[in-house]
C-alpha cells in the first residue's frame, strides 16, 4: 500500500482485509454508510475524530493509527517512544520483573519477531544448540529467521517441517491481519528464500485453524533432547507503538523429562553464608 495513498485507499484496505461491508464499518464508527462511501471514494475529507473511530471500530495497531491519520493529513496520535527512555521506564521494569520470574526461559521480540531481550534460562537453553556459522548467529537475532535458517536452529528441530510451516503461517495470517505493514512482507520474503523451505510455504494456508500451540522439539549434538511449548504475552491496552509491538515468549516444558533437564541447566543457588 503506496504511503502517499489517498486515505481512502488505505479505508478500503483495512476494510476489506477485516471483511466488513461499509453498512457494517458505518455501524461500528456511528457514521451513515452514505458518509462513509463518500469518504472511501474521495469525495468527503474524513474528520480527526472520523479518522479515530474509524481506526477503533476495524482494530487497527496503532503503529497504522498514525498512518491513517497522515493519509487523512493530521498529525499522528502516539508515540513511538524508545524502550531504553524515560517514558517506558515502568514498562521496562515490569518486564525485568517478568523476566526474572521465568527459569525456563523467556525472550522479548518486537512485532517483526528480533529478539529485545532474553533472560539467563533462555541464553542457557540457546547456549545448548550453538548457531554453525556466522549467517546462523545473524539469523538467531530473528526468532523466525534463527528457526527456519539452515545454520541455526534447523538442524536440532527433529519437527523442524511441522514447526517452521506453523510459524510461516502465522506470519502470514499476520500480514493479513495488518496489510499495510511492508516490514512483515519483507521478513517472509526472506524467510520464503532460505534453502529448503518448501515452495508451497508462499501461499496462505486456506481452511486450516491454528493450532493451540506448537511443540518445539530439539535434539542437541550430545543426545539431550527438549520438547517444549511456548506462550506468548502482550502489553495491555497499550498507548504507544513501541509498547503494542512487544511480546514475551516465554518456554515451558512439555514433559516430566523436560522439565528435568530444564532445572538441571539452571545455575546452582548460592549457597548461604555461614552464620558468624
Amino acid at each position: 500500500m503506496p504511503a502517499a495513498a489517498p486515505f481512502g485507499h488505505h479505508l478500503r484496505t483495512w476494510r476489506t482485509a477485516r471483511q466488513l461491508s461499509q453498512e457494517a464499518l458505518a455501524g461500528r464508527a456511528g457514521v451513515s454508510p452514505r458518509h462513509l462511501s463518500f469518504v472511501e471514494n474521495g469525495r468527503a475529507q474524513p474528520s480527526r475524530e472520523l479518522v479515530v473511530a474509524l481506526a477503533g471500530a476495524l482494530d487497527v495497531p496503532l503503529r497504522d493509527r498514525n498512518a491513517l491519520l497522515l493519509a487523512a493529513g493530521f498529525a499522528p496520535a502516539y508515540a513511538a517512544s524508545p524502550l531504553d527512555g524515560d517514558e517506558l521506564r515502568h514498562l521496562r521494569r515490569a518486564i525485568d520483573h517478568l523476566l526474572a520470574l521465568h527459569a525456563f526461559g523467556a525472550v522479548v521480540v518486537d512485532r517483526l519477531w528480533n529478539v529485545v531481550q532474553l533472560n539467563d534460562g533462555a541464553a542457557r537453553l540457546i547456549a545448548r544448540f550453538p548457531p554453525r556459522t556466522p549467517d546462523g548467529t545473524a539469523a538467531m537475532r530473528n526468532l523466525l529467521l534463527g528457526t527456519l535458517h539452515p545454520e541455526a536452529l534447523r538442524p536440532y528441530l527433529v519437527n523442524w517441517h511441522e514447526l517452521a510451516g506453523h510459524l510461516v503461517a502465522r506470519l502470514h495470517r499476520e500480514i493479513a491481519a495488518a496489510p499495510g505493514d511492508d516490514d512483515r512482507r519483507r521478513l517472509l520474503a526472506a524467510l520464503l528464500a532460505l534453502p529448503g523451505v518448501p515452495a508451497d510455504w508462499r501461499a496462505a494456508p486456506v481452511g486450516t485453524p491454528a493450532a493451540p500451540f506448537a511443540l518445539v522439539h530439539l535434539r542437541a549434538p550430545d543426545g539431550l533432547e527438549l520438547r517444549l511449548f511456548t506462550m506468548l504475552t502482550s502489553i495491555g491496552t497499550p498507548l504507544d507503538v513501541t509498547a503494542e509491538d512487544l511480546h514475551i515468549e516465554s518456554y515451558f516444558p512439555a514433559d516430566d523429562a523436560t522439565e528435568a533437564a530444564l532445572r538441571s541447566l539452571a545455575p546452582a543457588p548460592a549457597p548461604a553464608p555461614a552464620p558468624g
